[in-house]
């Protein structure tokens, strides 16, 4: 039965899109096309019928190949909780885990940009991060890892910032081909792509919208369409963003920040430094229009 033996588990917006379409070309990486599977959200992959329709994603694979998928549902606590243990007893014990971040205030904002493509938010980011606390849960990235942590040892997850990864993608590739047991192909790596960029990202509306959230479609169609194939799919028959941000004032940005201190501080106590772009008088300069802010401000996200 065919496994993934490594996982990137999130963060969502954080450029695990980029990572999976990175790695994917490699002929000794093998991932399933449908991106997010997340069978490991669920104990249902715990039950004889759940495991055979998980190994289902990874029939195709090689002998020679290593399995991996890329689920952003496994740093999603509280609303997917067991996920670490789950995967010990789906996968074991060598299990690698990669897990990339990004600044947490941007990642939430790109967050909500994301939802409203799916009219699961309101457009005021304001109201909406205050109201709905995943916006903040998923940026709370100690929280997350520490999850893990209780259940693998630390040689096991590498953490991946995405301020230095989108710097420079074919060094993260590398250093991630090494860590799950391939011989990197940074040859393959298109770094004048970037994927899921929310710029470019249209709206899940309209006729085909309750059909690409079915069952149906996304158990058994989407895992036959390329990555590539659904892009062009989506960008021909969904019409583009109708709703736009209404974007963060300074006193959200201050209150964001007060919010995942405590969490930003612990996260970096286990990385073993503080983080520059991750600096709250730099978060607050982006946001407030100052052009010496240097933070990356871009949408591109997992």
């Amino acid at each position: 039965m065919n496994l993934p033996r490594f996982l990137i588990i999130g963060a969502m917006k954080a450029g695990t899109t980029t990572l999976y379409r990175d790695l994917l070309p490699n002929p000794a990486v093998f991932m399933p096309q449908d991106k997010e599977p997340n069978n490991l959200t669920s104990d249902a992959v715990l039950t004889d019928e759940g495991l055979r329709t998980y190994a289902e994603l990874f029939r195709p694979m090689l002998p020679d190949q290593i399995g991996g998928e890329a689920s952003t549902g496994y740093t999603k606590i509280p609303d997917f909780t067991g996920v670490p243990e789950r995967a010990m007893r789906v996968l074991g014990k060598d299990l690698k885990l990669i897990y990339l971040v990004r600044e947490p205030v941007s990642r939430a904002i790109s967050h909500h940009s994301h939802a409203l493509t799916f009219d699961t938010s309101e457009p005021d980011v304001n109201k909406d991060v205050r109201s709905r606390t995943k916006f903040l849960d998923y940026s709370r990235y100690a929280q997350q890892a520490e999850a893990w942590l209780r259940v693998y040892p630390v040689e096991n997850l590498m953490l991946l910032r995405f301020e230095s990864f989108v710097k420079d993608r074919k060094a993260t590739v590398e250093r991630v081909s090494r860590f799950i047991g391939v011989e990197p192909r940074t040859d393959l790596v298109k770094e004048d792509v970037t994927y899921n960029k929310g710029t470019e990202r249209v709206r899940n509306a309209g006729p085909l919208a309750a059909f690409t959230r079915s069952g149906i479609y996304r158990r058994t169609i989407r895992p036959l369409l390329s990555p590539e194939v659904r892009t062009r799919v989506r960008r021909l028959v969904m019409p583009r963003p109708a709703i736009k941000q209404i974007p963060p004032t300074r006193e959200t940005i201050e209150w964001m920040l007060e919010q995942l201190a405590p969490d930003t501080r612990r996260f970096e106590s286990m990385i073993g430094s503080a983080i520059p772009e991750w600096d709250p008088a730099r978060v607050l300069a982006k946001y407030s229009g100052d052009k010496r802010a240097t933070a990356t401000s871009s949408g591109e996200g997992g």
